[in-house]
């Protein structure tokens, strides 16, 4: 068998294996566990509560602009409680690298992200109506 020959059986065999692997593995991509909460949070039904709505409204935000621009932000797991009765709480706060002037509390429960409170991290903005 010449070295033509056994390179060209090479290929064909290494062909059928990545084709092997496309089919058991398809496109599935690498995503950390952080990321992954975070999109579980996004997708889900979306509630504020009376605080966070009022906040929001200091920060001049709607709900809508909030959810769109969650995917800059991550889970802080050094603050959240995650075992808290009887829906978990995480603390997200902005990636490295964004500027946001606030960040805050989301409930997850089943199928619902409600978000608790919103922290306002910027000293220029000032709710004295929010409690």
């Amino acid at each position: 068998m010449t070295f033509a020959q056994r390179l060209k059986f090479y290929g064909i065999g290494f062909g059928i294996g990545i084709l092997m692997v496309f089919v058991i593995f398809g496109n599935r991509s690498c995503v950390s566990v952080n990321e992954q909460k975070m999109q579980e949070l996004v997708f889900q039904h979306f509630e504020l509560s009376e605080k966070a709505e009022c906040k929001l409204k200091c920060l001049h935000y709607n709900a809508f602009l909030l959810k769109i621009e969650l995917r800059n932000f991550e889970v802080n797991y050094d603050i959240t409680n995650v075992h808290a009765k009887p829906c978990g709480q995480y603390f997200v706060q902005p990636k490295e690298g964004f500027k946001y002037k606030f960040n805050m509390v989301i409930q997850d429960c089943d199928t619902i992200s409600k978000i608790l409170d919103i922290n306002i991290t910027d000293p220029k903005v000032v709710c004295t109506d929010c409690n």
